[in-house]
């Protein structure tokens, strides 16, 4: 996959990112800049809840809504989870995540309970 780094606009040839495999050695060739780190400050909103979805179903929702932010520069996520079981599967894996350090950090939106807001990049 070819990412142009967004501090100096030179074009990388790296590989499509999944959640689990941040490589902080992926750099620029020309700045040096990590390119994973990367972010243009957009916000990705899914509902991953609200269409019949089983657990596993969302769940595979939420990883291929998690790679295509992390290789589009996306700086946050916005799920839509609902209030049910899916919500408490995604809030346990969002710890996790946050925990091994993919994700910066999550939270459940104050406004709206069934919509939890996750930071990729800071």
């Amino acid at each position: 996959m070819d990412k142009e780094c967004l501090d100096c606009g030179m074009v990388n040839s790296i590989p499509v990112f999944e959640i689990t495999d941040w490589n902080k050695n992926d750099r620029c060739l020309k700045c040096d800049s990590v390119l994973i780190l990367q972010h243009d400050g957009s916000t990705h909103t899914c509902d991953i809840a609200h269409g019949r979805e089983t657990v596993d179903e969302a769940m595979s929702k939420l990883h291929q809504h998690l790679n295509y932010a992390i290789n589009n520069y996306t700086q946050r996520l916005r799920l839509i989870v609902g209030g049910g079981l899916i919500k408490e599967e995604v809030q346990g894996l969002l710890y996790f995540y946050q925990q091994q350090q993919y994700i910066v950090s999550y939270s459940v939106d104050s406004r709206n309970a069934g919509v939890i807001s996750v930071i990729i990049r800071q």
